[in-house]
């Protein structure tokens, strides 16, 4: 294994991870932080980091139905209270079937 190479750099405002969430507060720190130095560290290349860029959603793709951990309901359940009722639950639901 390659040995790791630690690189210093100062900052004002660290974001950590360049997906959805993480670009968007860098976008956001940049906007209100005009004359701060902002860095964004990824883990990989931030064009297909994260879930968002995969296509993925919240669910990533793994629900346990087939052991009985979740149900497409709980899904559902899950998605109305992190998006507050903003959803269509046929939707979420029909998605959440067809994971596992």
């Amino acid at each position: 294994m390659a040995k790791r190479k630690t690189v210093w750099e100062d900052c004002d405002i660290l974001v950590v991870g360049g997906g959805m969430a993480g670009t968007g507060a860098a976008y956001e720190a940049r906007y209100w932080g005009r004359d701060m130095r902002i860095i964004c560290a990824e883990k990989a290349n931030i064009d297909r980091s994260g879930a968002v860029a995969q296509g993925l959603y919240a669910i990533n793709c793994y629900m346990g139905m087939q052991w009985d951990e979740n149900q497409p309901e709980d899904h559902v359940r899950y998605a109305r209270n992190d998006l507050m009722g903003l959803v269509r639950e046929d939707l979420a639901f029909d998605m959440a079937r067809h994971v596992d």
